[in-house]
Formats: C-alpha cells, structure tokens, sequence
C-alpha cells in the first residue's frame, strides 16, 4: 500500500491549485489581448474614414485612451526638421512643445524618429535622452516611443508615459506599432487625396485661364492672366518677361508681375540682365539644372550663388518657413515658340508648401509656358500688322518689290511654292489640337492614375506615341519649307560619325564597318551634318530587315570629301530611285518622305551633293560630297532666321518617330 497519497494542503494540491490560476490567467491575457486586436480593427476602419490631418491625431488618441489604456499619450509629427506635439492626451503641455530631429536636445521620440524604430524605457531616470514635455507633479518614470512610418518616411512619433516604472512591456509595443501602422495609413490616404485635388484644382484653373485670355485682346491683360494663374498653383510671386530677338526687354510694360511690390517690379527693370547673359542662363553649363522645361538653380550651391548675387529680388520670407526650398532658391523657364525661338522668360518665387520643385510638380506649368509663348508670337504678328495698316501706302511700294523678289524666289525654289505654303497653312493649326489632346491625355492620367487598366494604360500610351508622330511630321513640314542658315564648324566625317552611332540603337542583326577617316577636315555645319548622316544609316537599316552590313567610308577627292554609305539591303527598283528626292514619297508604311529631300537641301546648302547607286537584292550606295573650304553661302532672300531644334531632341524624335 502507498502511503503518498495527496492530502489537502499537501505540495501537490497546491502545485495544482497554482497551475489552474496561471491557465486561467494566461486566458484572460488573451482575451484581453484579442478585445484589444479587435478594437484596434474597429479603430482602422474610422481613421480611414477620416477627412483631415486633425482628425487622425484625435482618433488615434481615442484609440490610446479608450481602447489601450494608455492615458498620458501624444502624437508628435514632423514638421520642417522638428519633431511637434499634434495632439496629447492626459495632463497638459506647452502648446509650442518641438524637439529638432537633429539630436541637439535629445528626447526618446526623437530616438524613435531616427533609428525608425520602437523605443521602451523601462526606467528614465537612467535614459540621458529623457526630455520632458508634460506638465505633471510627478515625473514620468517609464516611457514608450513608435514611429509612424509610409512609403519609407517617418510621418511622426506615437508616445506614452507613466508614472510607474516598467508600465509597458513587448505586447504595449506591438499593439502601439499596429496602431501607428494604421495612422500612417490613414495619413497617406489623406494626402494622396489632397494631392489629387491639387491637380483638379489646376486643371480647372487652366480650363479657366484659357477661357479669359480668349476674351481678352491685349497682350499685358492676357499675360496678367496667366501670371495670375500660375501664383494661384501655388507660387507667392510670379514674373514674366517679354523678350526681343536678343533676348533683352524693350521696355518696362514688358514685365508683369503677381504678388511683387512697385518698388521691386522697378528694381526688375533698373537691375535687367543682358541678352547675352540671358542666353548663356539657357546654355549647357545650365543643363544640369533643368527639370523638363524649368531650370531650377539651389542657394546652395556655390556656383549658383556667385552667379546669381546681383539682380534678384530677395524674399520676404524666413527659411523657417519652408521645408527644403531656399527663400534665395531660383526658379526660371524660357517661353519657346514653335520654330524654337525664345520670346519670354517666366520665373516664379517663394512656394506656398515651401518644398523644392519636382518634375510632377512643374508638368501642370509647362502648359502655362506653351500658352504664354503663343500669346505672345501672336501679339508680336498683331503688332506688325497694325504697323503695316499705319504705313499702308508706303508699303505698297514696299510689297511691290517683295513680290517681285518672293517671284524671284519661287522660280529658285519649287519647294517653297508647294510645301511652304501648306507648312504655313497647317503647322500651327495642327499643333493647336494636339496641344489639347495632349492636355486631355494628362488630365485623363492623372485623374485615373490608380483606376486605369493594362489596356486603358496601352490606349493613352498609343495617344502619345500618336501625339509624338504629328508633331515630328508637322516638324519636318517646317524645316523643309524654310531654307538653312549654317554655322560653321571644322571637324571630320569619322567625328561626325561617331557622333551620330551614339544617338541610335542599331539593331543586334546589322553590323557597322567603319573606314572613315579624321583627315581632312572640313568646314560645316555639325548638327546638320549629323542629320544627314542619321537618315541615310536609318534607311539603310530599313533596307536590311533581316539584318546586314553597312560599310562607311570616307576619302578626300580633290577639294572635296567623298562620304559612301554601302548597305547589302534589298535595294531599289528604277521607279523608287526617279522618285527618291521628292518630298511626300515614301516606300514606308510610316513617315512623310522628307528625310533624303532635307538631306539633299542641306548638302547643296554646303555646296555639295548626293548621289546613289542600286540594284534590286544586292544593296544601295550611297554617296555624299562635301567641299573642304566652303563654296556657296546660303541666298540671303531665302533665309529664315531660326534657331535649329537642340540636337537630341531633333534626332531622338526622328529615330523613334523612323523606327516605330
């Protein structure tokens, strides 16, 4: 018989009694610990309803209050480098309570805020990086910090204190990390949905401002109107400058202004920079600086700065004041017609967010400067023809001669007699609605950002590329119809090559045989050069669909520089090569027929020449003949006093435009 029986009292009945107490606590534990959850889901829903910033922080410290039993709590944010007091619950705090994010005066939330993660501070009085920012009789003893963190940025800080010491423990911090989880959700939410009624906003102000300018006749009144609107996207002060050929301003009429003083609209005027100055501002050195069509230049940097100390007027505001943008920060753009001329320069100052610009940020602008641009070239024609009535009889006389030159040059130049006159028929006409559509395309792309399909995406995309098809084809209509005033330069075909194979992607099937030679050089214009150089390899691509070779060589003949292009394509038949140097023929499913015609213009402009050589399934040649020293010189009754596209962009567009 075993005596050890369990008696009442006995270790094992209390080892028993014991053990049913923790079970039966651990349940409550996690019942309480799942009510908690379950709040905390219930809490998610309601800050996600939430309609402002406010509310959020006091939803949150419902939830710390309520449903966590947290009563000494606060939400802090970031705000311009500090990190402030939002909201707080519990006993009270100075309304300007701040800690800066740089470590100078400590503080846990701070530590949070850094290091991205949780802080728990079972004992402050042995943490040196204690700040104390609640006004109670007794001093907090305990401490518990979150980051609330989106899209990897800490929105803020979630905080609580006690006055006991260890109040929190692991499962406090994962409750708190949840809950900032959903505050910073909420948050997001908040200002994706502000964000997207800001470009609603501008949208509708452009919709608006085209409606004034259309029922305004004056230039100063239509420009007023778009200076004006640009302030109200979100810019204290805007100025916009008419500019002259030389890019100088004519007179003090030709700035307007918006949220700038008189005293400061004159210091413009008095401290004006010259043209030369202007145009180097929209030089290389400044490319670096562009952010698509603007150029925004930093305080600081040094080399801004020392460029920039004169001829600017300061801002009336602190750098307290702003986020990350400098009160000396620039902000320019030039206004650019369609031949590429600049006829303006709009510049704006002191952003209302007072953040840096972005290029989302600055798109909704670049249709202001495309408007502005045109408001002006129109002025200017206006202007000339009010000029004409006033001096009508003397300009009968005048138009006498014209016309007997402009007959002069119409039996020079059959071109401009055909395409000149549907250039300038339908260039700008056409660039009106495909503005719009690409207005609408924008509109359609953000309003829908985060609703669009694959196949809503491919449609917009398509419009695009469509877009960007038309106004290479229009493009090509202008400079064709205008003759060319080269700018000479000494290089060589080898560099002139090389130049135009870093612009392309050759396809993997092709392969380039280089004999060109760096002797001799030759006096022409590069960028044209390279143009030629461009459509002749991209038709003898074409030429070679299931790939190939193209050898390029190039010797010195007498005084001139033979150039040949020989490709193993499938050729050409008698009726294409009668045909080839006429505009608007083609053997493509796509393109105008303009790329050999221009090629063969800009050659004679040089006073040289092309010529090729073809037969059906074994290839083309051809070849291009260059002066050493220059011959000819452009008629001077013929020349149109345009700038060229930049290169890039010209042979870019091109390219894409051949390929597709």
């Amino acid at each position: 018989m075993d005596w050890r029986v369990a008696l009442p009292g006995t270790p094992l009945e209390r080892y028993s009694l014991k053990r049913k107490r923790t079970e039966v606590r651990a349940r409550e534990e996690s019942e309480k610990l799942e009510e908690r959850l379950s709040a905390l889901n219930f809490c998610a829903g309601k800050l996600n309803a939430a309609d402002s910033l406010a509310k959020v922080y006091e939803l949150t410290l419902d939830t710390f209050e309520r449903t966590l039993g947290f009563e000494d709590a606060a939400f802090m944010v970031v705000d311009k480098g500090y990190l402030r007091e939002a909201c707080q619950r519990g006993t009270s705090a100075p309304s300007t309570f701040e800690l800066p994010l740089d470590g100078t005066k400590k503080g846990i939330t701070v530590r949070a805020a850094v290091t991205r993660k949780p802080i728990l501070v079972s004992d402050l009085t042995k943490d040196s990086d204690y700040v104390r920012g609640l006004d109670r009789k007794q001093p907090a003893k305990s401490e518990l910090a979150v980051p609330v963190i989106a899209e990897n940025n800490v929105l803020g800080v979630l905080n609580v204190e006690s006055v006991e010491l260890d109040a929190f423990d692991e499962k406090d911090t994962v409750l708190l990390q949840i809950l900032a989880s959903h505050a910073s959700t909420a948050m997001c939410n908040i200002m994706k949905r502000t964000e997207i009624e800001s470009r609603s906003k501008q949208l509708a102000l452009l919709m608006k401002s085209s409606a004034e300018l259309v029922s305004s006749n004056e230039l100063p009144d239509q420009l007023q109107v778009i200076v004006n609107a640009i302030k109200e996207l979100g810019w204290r002060r805007v100025v916009l400058s008419v500019r002259d050929e030389n890019l100088k301003i004519a007179r003090q009429e030709d700035i307007v202004t918006a949220g700038l003083t008189k005293k400061e609209k004159d210091f413009l005027w008095t401290n004006r920079q010259s043209g030369q100055v202007w145009e180097e501002r929209f030089g290389k050195d400044y490319d670096r600086f562009k952010i698509g069509e603007f150029y925004y230049l930093p305080w600081s940097n040094p080399w801004v700065r020392k460029r920039f100390s004169k001829g600017t007027v300061s801002s009336h505001l602190d750098l307290e004041q702003m986020v990350d943008w400098n009160p000396e920060d620039l902000l320019y753009a030039p206004l650019r017609v369609a031949d590429g001329r600049i006829v303006g320069v709009v510049s704006m100052d002191d952003p209302v967010d007072g953040k840096r610009p972005t290029f989302d940020s600055l798109a909704p602008l670049e249709l202001f400067l495309h408007t502005a641009s045109e408001v002006i070239e129109k002025a200017h024609l206006l202007e000339q023809l009010k000029e004409y009535a006033e001096r009508l009889e003397e300009k009968v006389l005048e138009r006498t001669q014209e016309l007997k030159k402009t007959q002069e040059r119409l039996l020079k130049s059959e071109r401009l007699a055909v395409i000149g006159e549907l250039a300038s028929m339908v260039g700008h006409d056409l660039r009106n609605p495909l503005t719009g559509i690409a207005g609408a395309t924008y509109y359609l792309k953000t309003k829908l950002r985060t609703g669009l399909d694959e196949r809503s995406e491919e449609m917009l995309k398509a419009i695009e590329e469509g877009i960007q098809r038309s106004n290479k084809i229009i493009d090509d209509l202008l400079e064709y119809s205008r003759e060319m005033k080269l700018k000479l330069s000494e290089t060589d075909p080898k560099t002139i090559l090389g130049q135009t194979l870093a612009y392309l992607k050759m396809p993997e099937n092709i392969v380039i045989v280089d004999k060109t030679q760096t002797k001799p050089r030759t006096s022409v214009d590069a960028e044209k050069m390279r143009r030629v150089f461009l459509n002749i390899i991209l038709n003898a691509c074409d030429a070679m669909p299931n790939g190939g070779t193209l050898t390029i060589k190039s010797r010195k003949a007498e005084e001139n520089v033979d150039i040949s292009f020989s490709d193993t394509g499938i050729g050409m038949s008698n009726e294409v090569l009668t045909n080839l140097w006429s505009p608007l023929f083609t053997t493509k499913a796509k393109g105008m027929g303009f790329g050999l015609p221009i090629s063969k213009r800009i050659l004679e402009a040089h006073g040289g020449r092309i010529s090729v050589e073809s037969s059906e399934n074994k290839g083309s040649k051809f070849t291009i003949t260059v002066p050493i020293e220059p011959r000819t010189k452009p008629d001077p009754d013929l020349i149109v006093d345009i700038p060229e596209h930049p290169l890039s962009r010209m042979e870019k567009a091109h390219a894409k435009a051949e390929k597709s």
